[in-house]
């Protein structure tokens, strides 16, 4: 168990501040706070009193309430709020009945009272009480400060963890300027994926998967799914095979309720033909070449969730439902993954399809103008959900390693 380090404060002598604009009251307060250990400094109205307090930081405040210059309600206001979160005590000195003074202390920010004349019992019942609090408080406050430098140790070794995690997993992507991705992770790990790779026979491979739920939890899955996916790739394998491996693997490593929805996508090499398979992802889009005033031709195919996602069930034969499409050069197939659509607003109202297809078709930049329309119906709030768009460009090249693959990832966020 850790030991708490106390400050050098609680050896030493601490120090009240009195508050009042008669002579008689602070000079008895003093006497009696010297008996019990107490340095005093003094302030005859209020405003003297808030200067005091920021230059000296006593450890308890004693207030009047009727004084000239600034009454003792509002000296407490901005007493407190210098203060931030350490514990100042204000005891009122009010000469009313205890109800009434403890009603007024309580609404002014005040955390007791003591009537007048003053007693010296009461006082230092009074005084020892508040020295409790604030032990209490300086512990808390020591137990927050050693929390937080531990969370922010952890969220560092986090950061460093997940950049070497993300080159592991997509280090290997093909890079191609006409495949271009945003992914959006809600804590510092995603569960979203985004893998490419060249077959031997020539097509391209793409899968992108998106595990239950979001964070670390979330990504574990990650590791494994592209092992078998690049493996098995490179030995020419076919997509129904990879798949079909994947899915064992993570039927074999995921807990029971968690899962990878997936879109597998091969692309010819001569940029005819497609082949997409969809479970559990939101549409697959195809979109034709961007041509002003026609928008409704602009969406050739969409490839709707057509299977189990991976994990769920241990098959092997899986009954692979691919979707063969016809394209033609300068195509575009868009994913996304449901922290897309499922993205909502101060209103509680979701990004939904609509408008994802909306922004998709009003540019030749499908996936920058999704990222903008969602940026902006989303304002400020938070994402629920990690957030990934995947556009690959059917252009001649786009098979072919070239430059490094472009993403948008940092402009972003």
């Amino acid at each position: 168990m850790m030991a708490f380090k106390y400050s050098t404060e609680e050896h030493a002598q601490r120090l009240a501040l009195i508050v009042d604009d008669l002579a008689i009251n602070r000079k008895q307060l003093e006497i009696l706070l010297k008996k019990a250990g107490y340095q005093t400094i003094c302030a005859e109205n209020g405003f003297q009193a808030v200067q005091l307090y920021i230059e000296k930081q006593p450890d308890l405040v004693f207030m009047d309430v009727m004084m000239p210059v600034m009454d003792g309600y509002e000296a407490t206001a901005r007493i407190k709020a210098s203060a931030g979160t350490r514990f100042v005590p204000v005891i009122f000195l009010t000469a009313l009945s205890e109800a009434q003074a403890l009603v007024k202390s309580i609404e002014a920010g005040g955390d007791d009272f003591l009537s007048k004349p003053f007693q010296q019992e009461i006082l230092n019942a009074k005084i020892k009480a508040m020295e409790r609090i604030h032990d209490l408080s300086r512990q808390v406050a020591e137990q927050h400060h050693i929390i937080e430098m531990h969370f922010n140790q952890l969220i560092k070794e986090q950061v460093v963890a997940e950049k070497i995690y993300n080159r592991a997993v997509t280090g290997d992507n093909i890079a191609s300027k006409h495949i271009t991705s945003m992914m959006r992770a809600v804590s510092t790990f995603s569960g979203d994926l985004l893998l490419t790779a060249g077959h031997p026979d020539g097509t391209l491979h793409v899968l992108f998967g998106d595990f239950t739920g979001h964070g670390l939890s979330a990504a574990v899955g990650v590791l494994p799914a592209a092992e078998v996916f690049r493996a098995m790739t490179a030995k020419g394998f076919s997509a129904a095979e990879i798949l079909a491996a994947i899915n064992s693997k993570l039927h074999r490593l995921l807990p029971t309720g968690m899962f990878m929805a997936a879109c597998f996508v091969v692309v010819d090499k001569d940029l005819l033909g497609v082949s997409i398979w969809n479970a559990g992802m939101p549409e697959v889009l195809v979109l034709g070449a961007h041509t002003a005033g026609k928008d409704d031709l602009l969406v050739k195919h969409r490839v709707a969730s057509r299977s189990l996602a991976l994990g769920i069930l241990n098959q092997t034969d899986m009954g692979l439902a691919f979707a063969r499409l016809e394209i033609a050069s300068g195509d575009r197939i868009l994913l996304c993954s449901d922290g897309v659509t499922e993205a909502t607003n101060s209103a509680g109202e979701a990004f939904g399809t609509a408008r994802y297809e909306r922004a998709a078709i009003a540019t030749a930049h499908s996936l920058q103008a999704v990222v903008t329309a969602l940026n902006d119906f989303c304002g400020k709030l938070p994402f629920n959900d990690d957030v990934s768009l995947v556009e690959i460009h059917c252009l001649p090249g786009l098979h072919h390693p070239g430059a490094t693959q472009e993403s948008a990832f940092d402009k972003w966020q």
